[in-house]
């Protein structure tokens, strides 16, 4: 399966070049595959296992082929190489303060990840390629009057892939309220999951906060788990005042998603996005970049 990626600054498709590409489609596309995709997922341990794995000492090792396979620019982080003490703690790395610089307009809407962006309304989803994420939003965030007061607004997906800078933000000023943990399941949220599994987003393990912004009201901010660990770690549980640009927390190893969601004429999406997001393509972008505005 081939995955294109629109690159806005070149303004042209690129290939996604996917980590381990192959085990994803044995676990997704192959019979035996989807018979342990589902001992995996009912046998919490074996993701725990590969979690630990990921957090030993010898996992060291995988960093240099990982860096290799994904030329991962080491000028942007904050640390030298040789002090991470496993692949996890590498990455969940930490860039410099200047590599991802943030659009502070107050009237622009800034990604909240290195991500790749998908823009859809909400209303109309019949008539747009949602790629499998959900039937129902009330599936998503399990509370009906969310589900009512965005039932006709934006939906934006920032899906990051394994290789991206896995720390999120505030994408305005404001405060929010307790973080809500929403149980379930940590599959991949690759294309290639989400194809072969209906509703992947409401069956996957997430964390909901409402963000209170200054300049685009009142925000559904939710992080989705994936497979194996995907671990979602945020900076604050509990009410919290915030900052545009402030880091929100990370996920840990694991490709993982970042799902926002808007009022009616709360934003105007940027105009490539929306083109490209029609066509069923995903927009790159990066933490702090301008994706649209109030």
């Amino acid at each position: 399966m081939t995955i294109y990626i629109y690159d806005r600054k070149t303004q042209s498709l690129n290939k996604e070049d996917a980590y381990k590409i192959e085990g994803l489609l044995f676990l997704y596309q192959t019979k035996r595959g989807k018979l342990l995709t589902d001992l995996i997922l009912k046998r919490r341990w074996i993701s725990k296992a590969y979690g630990r794995k990921m957090d030993s000492k010898g996992s060291i090792k995988q960093i240099p082929k990982f860096v290799k396979h994904y030329n991962i620019d080491l000028n942007e982080v904050e640390r030298p190489l040789h002090s991470f003490q496993s692949f996890n703690d590498f990455f969940i790395r930490k860039l410099k303060a200047d590599a991802r610089p943030v659009d502070h307009q107050a009237t622009h809407l800034i990604s909240p990840a290195d991500a790749r962006l998908y823009i859809f309304p909400i209303k109309e989803t019949q008539q747009f390629p949602v790629k499998g994420y959900w039937y129902q939003l009330n599936d998503l965030v399990k509370n009906e009057k969310l589900s009512e007061a965005y039932s006709d607004g934006w939906c934006l997906i920032y899906r990051l892939a394994p290789s991206d800078y896995h720390r999120y933000g505030y994408i305005d000023n404001g405060h929010q309220d307790p973080v809500i943990k929403l149980n379930g399941v940590l599959h991949s949220v690759n294309p290639i999951a989400l194809k072969a599994v209906e509703g992947l987003m409401t069956k996957n393990y997430r964390e909901l906060t409402v963000l209170h912004t200054e300049n685009f009201g009142d925000v559904v901010h939710i992080e989705v788990g994936a497979l194996f660990v995907g671990k979602v770690v945020n900076q604050h549980y509990g009410a919290h005042s915030f900052l545009r640009g402030e880091e929100k927390g990370w996920f840990e190893f694991g490709g993982s998603t970042v799902i926002q969601l808007f009022k009616k004429d709360a934003i105007i999406p940027d105009a490539d996005i929306l083109e490209q997001s029609a066509k069923g393509i995903e927009t790159l972008v990066k933490i702090g970049e301008k994706v649209g505005r109030k």
